[in-house]
């Protein structure tokens, strides 16, 4: 299943200063997430590191052995040991948050079964548990030094990894999940059609009010504001990579009114598109 739009930029938090006043005994020391990772990693590294593919997928090369990516899954990383990972095949790119511990973290990681060395990588067949918590975390991640802010998110990443761990090998979905994961797949793919959410969920042999009670249980808001997000984060990625005018960029996305689009971008990214391709393309060079 796909992540949930957050529409933030890059990011690469430091956490190891913030001051904890009920420490969990283990800390995090960077948190960072890249929305659309191009370039493959290949060295060893001095802590241990959690990547959690999103969205996407690619190779994973550990102790000579090639792996297949595919997200939703988690790769580890341990102190010292060389690796190549990253997109390749039909995969041009893909998502991560990854999570850094200090290499004296790692006895504490195999005590609490977060770390195994037999499995370096693992798939996350039931993930909504694991979005949950990532969203979660994304919260607390806006204002990392309020107070008590650092303790939660400690015991957010750790909870992160616990609910992906548990969501390896849990049962099938229920109906409902199933049902949202095959209708936000298809809009996934085709957002810039036209959705008519209540004929969906007919086709799927429930009712429109059967649906959206399901659809905001997984996925935390309506289905047309799930359509937009979708829509604007393309944008985002327009605005930065292409040299399409905001009028231009509104027609690719189905706007008839290039106005209304400037409206609901500035409305959602908080300023306007200009403002958002200046101080982007800026951060990009």
């Amino acid at each position: 299943m796909d992540v949930i739009v957050y529409l933030m930029d890059d990011f690469t938090i430091h956490a190891a200063p913030l001051v904890r006043r009920l420490p969990s005994g283990l800390p995090v020391e960077t948190i960072g997430y890249c929305h659309r990772k191009r370039v493959r990693v290949g060295h060893a590294f001095e802590t241990v590191n959690f990547s959690f593919i999103l969205s996407g997928g690619g190779t994973y090369l550990s102790r000579g052995k090639v792996v297949e990516v595919e997200a939703p899954c988690v790769i580890t990383q341990l102190p010292g040991e060389t690796m190549d990972y990253g997109p390749s095949g039909r995969w041009e790119t893909w998502e991560e948050l990854y999570l850094v511990y200090a290499a004296t973290q790692l006895g504490e990681l195999r005590r609490r079964g977060l770390v195994l060395e037999r499995k370096p990588l693992w798939p996350v067949r039931r993930d909504t548990p694991m979005r949950e918590q990532l969203t979660r975390l994304f919260r607390l991640l806006n204002d990392p030094a309020e107070t008590g802010a650092p303790d939660r998110i400690d015991r957010a990443c750790e909870l992160l990894v616990v609910e992906s761990r548990l969501g390896e090998s849990r049962p099938p979905l229920g109906r409902d999940e199933a049902l949202v994961r095959t209708i936000r797949q298809h809009v996934q793919t085709h957002y810039l059609e036209h959705h008519d959410f209540d004929a969906l969920a007919r086709e799927q042999g429930v009712s429109p009010t059967t649906f959206r009670r399901y659809w905001e249980r997984y996925v935390h808001m309506p289905p047309a504001r799930y359509v937009m997000k979708l829509k604007m984060r393309e944008a985002c990625r327009l605005l930065v990579e292409s040299d399409q005018t905001v009028a231009e960029i509104a027609a690719t996305l189905g706007f008839e009114d290039p106005l209304y689009f400037s409206r609901r971008f500035a409305a959602m990214l908080q300023m306007p598109a200009t403002d958002y391709r200046r101080r982007h393309r800026i951060a990009a060079q």
